[in-house]
């Protein structure tokens, strides 16, 4: 096989620091999913495990420069989810108790205003 390859090692692309963002932004969004379903019942885990495992590590790929090492990324990262979550949580409870939303509105506001709120958080960051 000649040495001009194009092909990616699997070992590469399992560490790529994009792939190591999402499996952070998935350990994190376990726990957080399961602890907010204990409080909050299950009606609106599944746009919070979407919003800190898919929307954290899509906007560290769309709207951050890559680090140069991957243990920076894992901690914005894990940073972010941390924040989302809360946000989440957040804007879920004040729809629920200021707004009598119902859990299914509330929990579909949280998402749009935690993943609309993120990105538009970090495209202003990036600018400056």
């Amino acid at each position: 096989m000649p040495s001009t390859t194009t092909e990616t090692p699997i070992r590469e692309r399992i560490w790529a620091q994009r792939n190591v963002t999402i499996y952070t932004a998935l350990l994190v969004a376990l726990p957080i999913t399961y602890a907010f379903s204990t409080v909050f019942g299950p009606d609106g885990s599944f746009l919070l495990l979407l919003t800190v495992g898919v929307v954290v590590p899509t906007a560290y790929n769309e709207c951050w420069p890559p680090y140069d090492r991957t243990w920076k990324a894992v901690g914005w990262t894990t940073v972010a989810s941390m924040v989302a979550a809360v946000a989440f949580a957040t804007a879920f409870t004040l729809a629920v108790r200021l707004f009598a939303a119902s859990a299914l509105v509330a929990s579909g506001g949280a998402f749009v205003v935690t993943a609309v709120g993120g990105f538009a958080s970090l495209a202003r960051w990036r600018r400056r």
